[in-house]
């Protein structure tokens, strides 16, 4: 078993298996091939063919195993620009609709 997460793509051979933990978000993407991925915390598991991706969430294991055949498959990090307007809106949905901050107390 090999340690994923360390290099941004990896080809695998047939019934090769790479596992992980992911320290922060990441997308996998299956550039060619087909591999099974299975996750901490996921019920289900997941076939991915060539040009199929899944989000990995951090602090979970994860395990990819390759189809027979070669698979190749690549992980990049996701952007974090929307982060901001995603937590105010979370915020205001929780204050609920009448509210509004005070601006000064006499």
């Amino acid at each position: 078993m090999q340690t994923l997460f360390k290099q941004q793509s990896h080809t695998l051979a047939g019934g090769s298996v790479l596992s992980g933990v992911t320290e922060q978000h990441l997308i996998l993407k299956v550039v060619s091939g087909r591999v099974w991925v299975t996750f901490e915390g996921q019920p289900e598991d997941h076939w991915l063919h060539a040009g199929r991706s899944l989000t990995l969430l951090p602090g979970r294991v994860v395990v990819v195993e390759a189809d027979p055949g070669s698979s190749r498959i690549s992980l990049s990090g996701l952007p974090q620009r929307g982060t901001p307007g995603i937590l105010r809106a979370l915020l205001a949905r929780l204050r609920g609709p009448g509210f509004h901050p005070a601006t000064s107390v006499s």
